[in-house]
């Protein structure tokens, strides 16, 4: 609880970078697909249309 999920985002996003990398998922922010490098602020995961 509290404010601990934090030290996890890090960790949340480099494991998102690498599904992203394998072409697993994608990361989105406002709806447009986004490359995760360069995603700043809050983002989403979503299963890679194939």
């Amino acid at each position: 609880g509290g404010e601990t999920w934090r030290a996890l985002m890090e960790p949340a996003r480099m494991a998102a970078r690498r599904l992203v990398e394998r072409g697993e998922v994608q990361i989105t922010q406002a709806g447009r697909v986004v490359d995760p490098s360069r995603a700043k602020g809050p983002i989403r995961v979503r299963r890679s249309r194939r």
